[in-house]
């Protein structure tokens, strides 16, 4: 009895002693890993994820000596939870695939230094938006006053991570930054106001939260040299140009109903110490998605400005309207595919005025690589170009 107990224990306890170090997910450049903080885990430290090969064995005594082990991936880990961590994937040689092994290192990789490219020569498949000074992919970017020092000051950010530099920047290395935190968080736009009255600029970051599969606008301020976290709004935020040249931020909210998804879009307000939707909505003609327009007055037209499903841009002047014939504008690799639609978070537009009123527009434009094949996959050069439409009346 007592050695069949003993037996059972043993087995017990086996069997609780699970191996840790193992990819339980995979997303794009994000992975979720099975270590914790019990195990050293903590953000900012290094890890690696690899795979075992074959079995190395003394060639004199026969005794195992372990398994080949092969490099796949490299990169910081950067959210912490009780039972797993997420780090982001700065380098890699072969697909990431959940089950593979990983372990934590000493010390952060070094970004890879950028390979010299002849005249003309283009990217590959992936798009590129990491440079040799930054040593992370840029998402979004804005400018504004956020320490009310009378100087603008330019924000960047990364996958989850929104970085404050001086402008023109001095160095690579932020004055704050914070890591926003949630499971497989997405920072999809951000924008700059000081709608509160304050001498001091608001940041609205603009999010995809994947662990509630929701929409939202986190708003940060600059405190005693750090952000802090002000409010959370259950809608995204976007800057637009007004008919008269001016920065606004319309609101759109995103709902969890497959009949209508999108709300209408509405200014962003502040009342009463709180932001709000404001009323009534911008109402432009066929426009029905945030991250996708601009204005202009046009003679005596205040034309909306949108980007087509097909990624052409329209003028929509009254009941008339002019578009782009055959060029593709605004794509991004920033996609959210939600409800069985794909949600394209586009770079900004801006509209130029001069004495006489509207000069030209200003739009990202995607440069094909790869021929006519470019734009059904998105492809990018290493630079976005900006696209420069005129109207003559």
């Amino acid at each position: 009895m007592i050695t069949s107990l003993s037996l059972f224990v043993a087995a017990m306890a086996a069997a609780q002693a699970v191996d840790k170090g193992y990819v339980v997910r995979v997303d794009s450049a994000t992975v979720w890993l099975d270590l914790t903080a019990a195990d050293g885990a903590s953000a900012g430290r290094a890890f690696e994820v690899y795979t075992e090969g074959e079995e190395l064995k003394h060639p004199a005594t026969g005794a195992s000596l372990g398994r080949v082990q092969n490099s796949v991936a490299r990169g910081l880990l950067k959210d912490m939870s009780d039972k797993f961590s997420t780090g982001e994937i700065l380098s890699k040689t072969a697909e990431i695939k959940t089950g593979q092994r990983a372990r934590l290192t000493s010390a952060a990789p070094a970004p890879k230094p950028a390979t010299p490219r002849a005249a003309g020569e283009t990217e590959g498949r992936t798009p590129k938006t990491q440079g040799a000074t930054l040593d992370f992919a840029v998402n979004a970017m804005t400018v504004g006053d956020f320490d009310g020092g009378g100087r603008p000051q330019i924000v960047l950010a990364s996958e989850n991570t929104v970085m404050l530099y001086a402008y023109p920047a001095a160095d690579a290395k932020p004055l704050a930054s914070m890591t926003l935190p949630g499971t497989g968080l997405r920072i999809l736009g951000l924008e700059a106001a000081a709608l509160d009255g304050a001498k001091r600029a608001s940041l609205f970051v603009s999010v995809y939260d994947e662990a509630f599969k929701r929409f939202e606008t986190r708003v940060l301020k600059m405190e005693s040299g750090k952000w802090l976290k002000t409010a959370e709004l259950a809608f995204l935020t976007r800057g637009y140009q007004d008919p008269a040249g001016e920065r606004r931020i319309a609101t759109q909210q995103v709902l969890d109903d497959k009949t209508f998804p999108f709300g209408a879009l509405y200014p962003l307000t502040f009342t009463d110490g709180r932001y709000a939707q404001g009323r009534p909505s911008l109402g432009y003609r066929r426009v029905d998605w945030l991250f996708s327009f601009t204005t202009a007055k046009l003679g005596a037209v205040d034309a909306p400005i949108f980007l087509t499903p097909v990624h052409a841009l329209r003028v929509q002047l009254g009941g008339d309207y002019w578009r782009t014939p055959d060029e593709d504008y605004g794509q991004t690799p920033l996609r959210v595919r939600w409800q069985e639609r794909l949600l394209e978070f586009t770079p900004p537009m801006a509209v130029a005025s001069g004495p006489k009123g509207f000069e030209a527009l200003y739009a990202a434009r995607n440069l094909a690589a790869l021929g006519g094949l470019a734009s059904p996959f998105g492809l990018f050069n290493r630079v976005f170009n900006g696209g420069v439409r005129r109207y003559d009346g």
